[in-house]
């Protein structure tokens, strides 16, 4: 079954908040969204690795969702109060079963989500990851992954109840910080 582009359909609402298939059509909007999350990340703990200013992350982060774009089974979930977005779910589609797990051929990856402090606590999140994996169940992933940085406890607590279970831990090594001089 083809895959429609996201098309700015609405896929139902909580409250008063609003869910979209978008596509990449809304990156910029996803700024201020990212930076809270960024924010957050920072918050939450870095697990003792080094990180980049606030200023440089967006523009790594939209380099990313320009190069998933290139790939039609990504999508966004834009989570809006009236006009204003208060979080989304950006997502794509991985092809090939897992090589270790019983997955589907088809593996759906939530790649980031987020939600502004005062659209959480009250449901939204469980229903904009609802609205995602309908989404993705619906373009025939009916397995899900996500990332959940280090730390981030009340994040991997939300993917638990929704009855995720870590299954890999990714390592890092960041390399000796340079200096202006050394350059």
């Amino acid at each position: 079954m083809p895959n429609p582009s996201p098309d700015g359909s609405s896929l139902g609402s909580h409250g008063d908040i609003t869910f979209t298939l978008r596509g990449a059509d809304c990156i910029d909007a996803l700024e201020p969204l990212w930076l809270q999350l960024f924010d957050d990340h920072q918050a939450v703990g870095n697990a003792g690795i080094r990180e980049i200013d606030r200023a440089d992350s967006w523009p790594r982060r939209r380099r990313l969702y320009g190069d998933l774009f290139a790939d039609p089974d990504t999508l966004v979930i834009l989570a809006e109060r009236g006009t204003t977005p208060v979080g989304y779910a950006l997502c794509h589609i991985r092809t090939g079963a897992d090589d270790t797990w019983d997955t589907g051929d088809l593996i759906g990856e939530i790649e980031t989500l987020v939600l502004m402090p005062d659209a959480r606590g009250n449901g939204v999140g469980n229903a904009l990851m609802d609205a995602a994996e309908a989404e993705l169940g619906r373009r025939g992933a009916a397995d899900i992954l996500t990332a959940v940085l280090e730390g981030n406890d009340r994040a991997r607590e939300f993917y638990a109840r929704r009855g995720m279970t870590p299954t890999v831990t990714y390592l890092m090594r960041i390399r000796p910080a340079v200096t202006r001089e050394a350059r």
